[in-house]
């Protein structure tokens, strides 16, 4: 018997590499709503929450400006549809905290964060993560009612 070369199927191997980001309607409607969740979170806690708490040590993750990175942490997984587009379940970090600190120290991150928001607050992440159902959320409806909060928030910031 005759051997084939393996360049004889080459072309079967060829493969193209993954999208980093979706293409869908859905997955650009969540891109926004993240966005705005992290503009309100900014505007509403005024920078990373754990700079108050020593214990966390000292806020890092830098722009090439020299700004700090900050971000909106989800305090439910940002799979669970229901409290995805909910600013209330969620706080502002800066990216040490969010990235880092959270992995190695998630006991006391979870303590401090529960500390931030309060017990109205705790309450509602505590039902929200004690629903199992799936839940089917309008994004466009979400993404409105957030620029509605933002609006009213860059209305009442003090300038």
């Amino acid at each position: 018997m005759k051997r084939v070369p393996f360049k004889k199927y080459k072309h079967l191997l060829a493969r193209k590499n993954l999208r980093v980001r979706g293409i869908s309607d859905s997955s650009i409607l969540k891109e926004e709503i993240q966005a705005l969740l992290r503009e309100i979170s900014i505007i509403r806690d005024g920078g990373c929450v754990f700079r108050k708490y020593p214990e966390s040590g000292v806020c890092g993750g830098f722009r090439k400006d020299g700004k700090l990175i900050l971000q909106f942490d989800h305090l439910n997984s940002r799979t669970h549809a229901i409290s995805f587009s909910n600013p209330d379940l969620g706080i502002c970090v800066c990216k040490r905290h969010h990235i880092f600190w959270k992995k190695q120290y998630s006991a006391q991150y979870e303590a401090i964060a529960r500390k931030i928001i309060g017990i109205k607050r705790c309450k509602i992440l505590d039902a929200v993560r004690a629903d199992r159902h799936a839940y089917k959320i309008d994004l466009k409806l979400a993404k409105l009612a957030l620029e509605q909060e933002l609006f009213i928030l860059n209305g009442t910031k003090k300038t």
